[in-house]
């Protein structure tokens, strides 16, 4: 936990951590537990998860979730870039856009950067609470402040909680980013990404997810695969673009169900 003087920013953040269905122990147990459990702690001023230490799978480094400090965030995604072009975004149209699978907010983020207002929501308690620590503190910062003020982020899962100010329409586009089948490489992953995937597992239930957002209002729903992955519930999207490890699968409403 943060120390008595921490900045009050995280008052909320530890009464989440608190919240969180996980065992607390004080600092002075931390060392005879750590071998074998997953560890969330504060530090270096961020809520950081660290791996057992006696699993050389996970590495040494932790999981957490920073777009203030790292640099892949520093610049707005441009229109040129795959899920620019996946999700519709041209000159003139930033869309509502409704992220049914937020995960680490990566493709949040991005699409935020652009000007396009997020509903994100991540229903793993553990990953929902990294991505509230990193949002907060990029609020907080100016340079970054724009974009995450764009993100909402939901800790639910949309089917169960849907939030009554969220009013889909024939513009939204929804995007969803089930976890990916484990690579038969294990090197192919990077060691927090590891964490993220142990912790997360699979998304059993991804077809029936994208089923019910097909029935909501939208323009395009957009689905994340690896570039080899059948289509999600064996839908056949209405175009695919491709970039390199990923494949983005667009499913456009045609005008006669816009209009309705």
């Amino acid at each position: 936990m943060p120390t008595a003087d921490a900045d009050r920013r995280e008052v909320s953040l530890i009464q989440q951590a608190q919240l969180l269905p996980i065992p607390t122990v004080c600092s002075e147990e931390l060392a005879e537990i750590q071998p074998d459990h997953f560890v969330l702690r504060y530090s270096d001023g961020c809520w950081q998860l660290f791996p057992p230490t006696d699993n050389d799978a996970f590495g040494r480094h932790s999981l957490g979730i920073d777009f203030v400090q790292n640099a892949r965030f520093n610049q707005p995604m441009t229109l040129r870039e795959p899920l620019a072009k996946a999700a519709g975004l041209r000159a003139n149209r930033r869309p509502v856009v409704i992220d049914l699978t937020a995960g680490l907010g990566r493709d949040s983020w991005a699409l935020a950067s652009t000007g396009c207002t997020v509903f994100a929501f991540e229903r793993h308690p553990l990953i929902h609470f990294l991505l509230s620590d990193a949002l907060l503190r990029a609020r907080l910062e100016p340079k970054t402040h724009d974009i995450a003020s764009r993100i909402h982020l939901y800790g639910s899962d949309a089917r169960e909680a849907w939030p009554e100010n969220i009013k889909p329409d024939k513009d939204t586009v929804w995007l969803m980013d089930p976890m990916f089948p484990e690579r038969q490489k294990s090197a192919l992953v990077k060691k927090d990404m590891r964490i993220f995937h142990d912790l997360v597992g699979s998304d059993e239930d991804a077809d029936a997810l994208f089923v019910w957002a097909r029935q909501q209002p939208a323009n395009r729903y957009v689905v994340k695969r690896p570039p080899q992955s059948p289509a999600l519930a064996g839908a056949q999207p209405s175009m695919s673009i491709s970039s390199g490890r990923v494949r983005f699968d667009c499913y456009i409403k045609p005008a006669a169900s816009l209009s309705q």
